[in-house]
């Protein structure tokens, strides 16, 4: 090969690996296209998805979708699920409390009972009453406050009514405190707070309009009770329509159910026990033995002691329990008519029948006798004496043990005995004074540990049905009390120095007869009030439906 065809073949060869680099470097070149573009790509649809999850945030945050949401129509008023949703979820908050009030720790319990489970969602779950979820009975409870609220603030509006100071007051610093709220649960500001209990879209400026409107229906409402008075002529025409409903009696009863006297029976595969004719017959025979040997007792104590002799299937033993003033209207029939006989008197022993009516295949109506009332009469009360007021002055028991389990404060003879002398020595005080009521009062607004002192320690209308301790009471309702009694008495929560201020202007029984009176005026011009007020449920898919009660 000349040296001339050598160097071509280098030249050739040369070139050929110099088109091969090209050829490698147009394909990298290539690749790295290929890879930018498909990062690009990537690239894109990550900050696509990053704004895609912040708009859908925005939004939901705004509330756009729910305030574009018609919930409910109240009226000619038309509440988004924004607006909704405070009626909503407070009735679920209101109704929760108020069965917590009823059953304290065993709340859950109790509504697992009822068909309601706290740990699962509202709306999977049925309320075995309505045959709907429970979700849905809360819609319709706020549906229900509402129409009631918008009734009586349309009206409360059209009269001009303006919300009482202390009212204007309250209501100002609730509004004002929702940024102290958010603060302290760790929310930048009133609206994320608000948020986070009622959903998206709630905001400071729709949930003053709807706590405004709330606070001045309720104001309303109660100033409209307030303000029904009547005139003694109309309590004693009420009262002569119905003069027994107004009454207490005294009295002693035993219940004997024949069911405590069946023998034999037969026990079926479901666990329940059947009885023939012949032995439901013969218990009500030994029943009606067992009710006449009580009712020839000459007195209560004779009656309690035969009762402690009469053998029973089921609780062993056999209560005599006795009942003292005791209202009219919450004794069960028929002891109720045997304690109203116009010729009933006191020491009446009589076995009253508790019957039930069934009716046979024939239409013929069967009269049964399931259990006797062995009944005692011991007196009435017309409930005619005027009620109370009294001023006390209370000295707490200091230091005790509280016990962990039950939360319940126990306290030392020693303690329990500071206290007394300390009380002691403020009636002594008073008693070496001026002896009237304003130098009680002043003892007390600078002594007592009660939440009444700022008013001098005053309590009105006090009756023997009032919600007090018994020691506290007792001493009030005293018949020989009179106006300017004092004495050192001891209840569960201290020593008590009490003061008779006199009687009540009124007594225990026009106070019922004007409750009652009230009562049905306030229900009938509120029903009048509300009924035309329209309530329909929307789209109120948007509120939270799957909101769960309990996280335990």
């Amino acid at each position: 090969m000349s040296a001339s065809d050598k160097k071509k073949l280098r030249k050739e060869q040369a070139t050929n690996m110099l088109t091969e680099r090209q050829r490698q470097e147009q394909a990298e070149a290539k690749k790295l296209k290929a890879y930018t573009i498909t990062f690009t790509a990537i690239m894109i649809c990550i900050v696509v998805a990053v704004l895609g999850v912040l708009a859908v945030r925005t939004v939901n945050n705004s509330g756009v979708i729910q305030k574009n949401t018609l919930a409910a129509t109240i009226g000619d008023k038309e509440l988004n699920s924004v607006e909704f949703s405070y009626y909503y979820t407070d009735a679920i908050n209101d109704t929760y409390s108020e069965w917590y009030s009823q059953y304290d720790s065993y709340t859950d319990d109790y509504l697992k009972v009822m068909g309601l489970d706290t740990t699962k969602p509202l709306d999977e779950q049925i309320n075995p009453d309505t045959e709907a979820s429970w979700a849905q009975f809360f819609i319709d409870a706020a549906l229900t406050q509402a129409k009631e609220d918008f009734a009586l603030y349309n009206k409360a509006v059209e009269e001009k009514f303006e919300l009482p100071e202390d009212e204007q007051k309250s209501l100002d610093n609730m509004l004002k405190n929702i940024e102290t709220y958010a603060a302290l649960y760790g929310y930048s500001n009133a609206n994320q707070y608000l948020r986070a209990n009622y959903g998206y879209g709630a905001e400071l400026e729709s949930y003053s309009e709807y706590l405004t409107r709330s606070t001045i229906a309720t104001a309303f409402y109660k100033a409209h009770e307030e303000n029904l008075t009547y005139k003694d002529e109309d309590i004693r025409e009420y009262d002569d329509k119905d003069p027994i409903k107004f009454n207490s009696y005294s009295y002693s009863n035993c219940y004997l159910s024949y069911t405590e006297f069946l023998q034999g029976g037969t026990k079926g595969e479901d666990g329940k026990t059947t009885y023939t004719e012949e032995e439901n017959a013969a218990a009500r025979k030994a029943l009606k033995e067992a009710a006449d040997k009580l009712a020839a007792a000459k007195d209560v104590e004779e009656m309690k002691e035969l009762a402690e002799t009469i053998e029973v299937n089921a609780s062993g033993q056999v209560a005599v329990n006795d009942f003292t003033n005791k209202l009219y209207s919450g004794i069960s029939s028929p002891i109720k008519e045997w304690l109203a006989d116009e010729n009933r008197k006191i020491g009446d022993i009589e076995a009253v029948p508790n019957t039930s009516t069934t009716t046979d295949e024939d239409g013929k109506e069967i009269t049964e006798i399931n259990g006797y009332y062995i009944l005692v009469y011991q007196g009435i009360n017309d409930n005619t004496k005027l009620m109370s007021n009294v001023r006390h002055l209370l000295v707490k028991f200091e230091g005790g043990t509280t016990d962990e389990s039950t939360g319940e404060t126990t306290y030392t003879d020693k303690e329990k005995a500071a206290a007394k002398e300390k009380a002691e020595g403020y009636l002594k005080t008073y008693l070496e004074g001026k002896k009237d009521e304003d130098s009680f009062i002043e003892l007390v607004k600078k002594y007592s540990k009660d939440s009444s002192a700022s008013e001098g320690g005053l309590f009105e209308d006090i009756h023997y049905n009032s919600n007090y301790v018994a020691n506290f009471k007792n001493w009030a309702v005293d018949a020989k009390r009179k106006a300017g009694d004092t004495e050192v008495i001891e209840t569960e929560y201290g020593y008590h120095v009490m003061y008779y201020v006199g009687d009540s202007d009124t007594t225990y029984r026009d106070m019922m007869i004007t409750d009652e009176m009230r009562t049905n005026d306030q229900d009938e011009w509120f029903e009048a009030l509300s009924k035309p007020v329209t309530a329909k449920e929307g789209d109120t898919s948007k509120l939270k439906l799957d909101l769960v009660l309990s996280g335990n």
